[in-house]
């Protein structure tokens, strides 16, 4: 069996349906003139959106900088963002029935059901007459006579003058996207900056992890690579530790650059500050007080300022009984229990051992460099009527809705150049 098409897109995620209705409201309105295919390696389509944001897909950020997208040639990456930016989705979404609810630069859609996202794209593109293919993992892409065959583990094979590349990395194999066609791209003669996880948890081998399992903190993380001086990488934010490492907005965004010091086999880690409002003097002052006032043992005394189950592992490094109360302290104890304390609440320090690899990460670190496009169209240099959008490229964005705005934006681009 072979089918074709004017133009086959690979990947029906987010960039991949956003590449398809792209070309279908370029193409006056219908994709009838211009036969599009959309291969999709699961059972359904935009299986990865459904998932995003907890299940309510906060789908881009009013807060827009270079800083907010990683990759090795950031500038060229942030001038394609801004050339479909995040004012732009807003807008199309609201054309396509998506009411948004912002928070604090957050955008949803307004029921906070990631699927409505989703839904629309598809909905949008079938309507236009564009053919949805599920269930179809490409194996392998050949380019001869200026057309695109593009075959099938099923072995259909499938043929267009255009190619829209929108598999997806590493990340979340769950959803489809294995990495496998890095190998396939690879092999057409592309430049592929070596993938990594990205917006991951972080393993650690602190003695006391299992106690202070599902803990939830509110801190400045940051990240030290050699040394506890040199710090890479500061966010503040909530922190989550488990039975096996520690997690959270902040690690997530700094997770990328704790992969890369590992690789390079740097030690690093991170020194959390539960206080980051106060310096140590402050902090002392207010657990002596608190805990004097209290009158019961310091274990409990202090459990409204610091979470009971780390307070109790803190109290015995800082070299006091749990059940030992602060009123009884002379002068010299109390300055000296109190600072130790606090010192180790500034800098509670765990080192690194490993990251929870591709099948926990949001997203894919690496990939197509982007001088191997042309970043006004997506458009492949070196091979003419390929093009490249979403994960497949060298960007990865921190959490609030950046990796899908990168979505949205090479999405949109790939399939208004592509007609």
């Amino acid at each position: 069996m072979n089918e074709t098409y004017d133009k086959i897109i690979i990947g029906a995620g987010a960039a991949g349906l956003m590449a398809a209705y792209s070309s279908c409201i370029g193409n006056k309105g219908s994709a009838d003139s211009q036969r599009i295919l959309l291969l999709e390696r699961k059972d359904v389509v935009g299986k990865k959106i459904t998932a995003t944001g907890n299940g309510k897909c906060n789908y881009t950020n009013s807060v827009q900088n270079k800083e907010c997208y990683r990759s090795s040639e950031p500038d060229k990456a942030f001038r394609i963002i801004k050339s479909y930016d995040h004012e732009h989705i807003i807008k199309m979404f609201q054309c396509l029935g998506v009411l948004p609810r912002e928070r604090n630069g957050y955008f949803y859609p307004y029921g906070e059901q990631a699927k409505s996202i989703r839904d629309v794209l598809k909905n949008a593109v079938v309507n236009k007459g564009a053919v949805i293919r599920t269930e179809k993992y490409v194996t392998d892409i050949d380019r001869s006579n200026d057309k695109y065959t593009v075959t099938c583990a099923d072995r259909t094979k499938y043929t267009a003058k255009k190619i829209i590349i929108a598999a997806g990395g590493c990340a979340a194999p769950v959803f489809g996207t294995d990495g496998s066609i890095f190998c396939i791209l690879k092999k057409l003669g592309l430049k592929i900056i070596n993938p990594r996880p990205a917006l991951c948890g972080l393993k650690t081998d602190y003695r006391y992890l299992k106690n202070i399992d599902g803990v939830r903190l509110k801190c400045k993380c940051s990240l030290y690579s050699k040394n506890i001086k040199n710090i890479i990488f500061s966010e503040e934010g909530e922190i989550i530790f488990s039975k096996n490492g520690i997690s959270g907005i902040p690690v997530m965004n700094l997770s990328r650059f704790a992969v890369n010091e590992m690789d390079k086999n740097n030690k690093c880690g991170l020194i959390l500050d539960l206080f980051p409002d106060m310096d140590e003097l402050q902090l002392e002052g207010i657990l002596a007080l608190t805990a004097t006032a209290n009158g019961g043992p310091v274990s409990t005394a202090l459990s409204a300022v610091v979470n009971d189950k780390l307070l109790k592992i803190l109290i015995r490094e800082s070299g006091m009984d749990t059940e030992e109360h602060a009123d009884r302290f002379d002068k010299v104890k109390r300055k000296e229990v109190f600072g130790k304390l606090a010192k180790l609440l500034k800098n509670f320090t765990v080192s690194i051992t490993g990251d929870t690899g591709f099948e926990n990460a949001q997203t894919t670190q690496g990939g197509v460099d982007l001088n191997e496009i042309n970043e006004e169209t997506m458009e492949c240099k070196k091979i003419p009527g390929m093009y490249l959008a979403g994960e497949v490229l060298d960007v990865d964005g921190m959490c609030g809705g950046y990796n899908l705005q990168w979505a949205w934006s090479t999405g949109f681009i790939s399939g208004r150049n592509s007609l």
